[in-house]
């Protein structure tokens, strides 16, 4: 069957707490299958990525890992209707609403509807997130996409004539009680399960439908049952699953958010052509970087260039040039010298200002004053520039005269012309 298309395969995920460790399904993880195509059904184990090729594939999960019921819901839009069913749920299931995915099939309802009484039951269907998830990434990564996911209650038919379908394989039991509600059971074959005889009796059933490899196992109970027992030869039924509440809606819908994220497996065909555009893109960024850094370093160059032109042309005795705005800067100040007009940093007027500045401190608060390189700094004695309030008056002064005023770590200011 591997060779030929199935035209739909069902995919039996085990229970979540048969997967062990971190309890994710891998493409080596082994599962059960059946192959619904032309020549008939086969059925069989074997690793997600060897399973058969098919034109549709089914999830069907174990019906302990699945919350399916028929609930009151009331009349709201789909998308708001989403979000309410976490709260209209979370008394009835054993986990944390916030771990589920919820899913749920629209009914048609009629516009006099106005009460959750009078409204029709919405089938609803909860599963653990992380499980689905893994489920899909699993199946993508063999190179499957499947187009529904579902409880095993689903794969036989809902009662009806009084006549109760179950599913029997590998040692467990399927029952489906009612059109959107199910049990599972132990079943060896060495006895008969209770919770299937109690189900007989409650529910008034005259015949017993079963599928599955060991339906034939259950015929030795029709006495005990009390009912008839007829072992089907198929392992499901495929039409009882168009009743089915689909979980791959909302964010798992094929397309959609999380379904989008579930890639099929890459191979070297797929990726040659987006890794030629990636490094023609990244060829690209890098002459386009260069070009640029050769643009600006030539700008760079020429503003150089008139710089030294118009230094060499202001001072033509200016023997070589290497930084012209440092040497501009002490020619002037030389040409000031020379004129006797004074400086902003030279001592004289910083020592002019200095002395209205310090007007403000106390008396005898300073203890030096040393004047290098266009800056004074004044020391005063210890204790007295820890003040604050000092500090920040000082400083203030110091902007309306004309002054920069940074106090060191030491304590002494230091006190330069603004923008010097």
């Amino acid at each position: 069957m591997k060779d030929r298309s199935a035209q739909r395969l069902f995919v039996f995920v085990p229970p979540h707490r048969a997967l062990g460790g971190r309890g994710k399904l891998a493409s080596s993880t082994v599962v059960s299958y059946v192959a619904v195509g032309a020549r008939g059904a086969e059925s069989g184990e074997t690793p997600i990525a060897l399973l058969p090729k098919a034109s549709s594939v089914d999830l069907v999960f174990d019906t302990s890992d699945v919350f399916v019921a028929a609930v009151d819901a009331p009349r709201m839009p789909e998308a708001k209707l989403r979000l309410a069913l976490p709260n209209l749920l979370e008394e009835r299931l054993l986990s944390d609403p916030a771990d589920c995915h919820f899913a749920f099939t629209p009914q048609a309802r009629s516009g006099t509807v106005t009460t959750i009484a009078s409204a029709p039951k919405l089938p609803v269907a909860v599963i653990n997130r992380a499980l689905l998830t893994s489920a899909l990434d699993a199946l993508s990564e063999a190179g499957y996409r499947p187009r529904a996911a579902y409880s095993e209650i689903y794969v036989v038919p809902a009662p009806a004539a009084g006549v109760l379908s179950v599913r029997l394989d590998r040692g467990r039991g399927v029952a489906r009680s009612g059109k959107h509600d199910g049990f599972a059971f132990e079943f060896d074959g060495s006895g008969l399960p209770a919770p299937l005889l109690l189900a007989v009796r409650q529910l008034g059933i005259k015949r017993v439908q079963a599928y599955g490899r060991d339906a034939g196992k259950l015929v030795q109970f029709a006495e005990q049952l009390g009912v008839a027992v007829d072992a089907s030869q198929r392992e499901i039924d495929v039409t009882a699953t168009e009743s089915a509440v689909n979980l791959l809606q909302g964010a798992f819908a094929p397309g959609g958010l999380l379904g989008s994220l579930t890639l099929p497996k890459l191979t070297t065909a797929k990726l040659k052509v987006p890794l030629i555009w990636t490094a023609v893109a990244a060829a690209t960024f890098l002459v386009g970087m260069n070009a640029y850094w050769l643009k600006l370093e030539a700008e760079a160059r020429a503003i150089r260039s008139q710089m030294e032109t118009a230094f060499r042309s202001a001072f033509p005795e200016a023997t070589a040039v290497v930084d012209p705005v440092l040497q501009t800067q002490r020619q002037l100040g030389a040409l000031r010298s020379r004129a006797g007009i004074a400086s902003p940093d030279d001592f004289s007027v910083l020592n002019a200002q200095v002395a209205q500045l310090l007007s403000l401190a106390p008396i005898g608060s300073v203890a030096g004053i040393e004047y290098r390189e266009g800056a004074l700094r004044v020391k005063f004695k210890p204790g007295t520039a820890d003040n604050p309030a000092l500090q920040n008056t000082l400083r203030a002064q110091a902007i309306q005269i004309g002054l920069a005023l940074r106090f060191e770590a030491d304590g002494s200011a230091r006190l330069v012309p603004s923008g010097g």
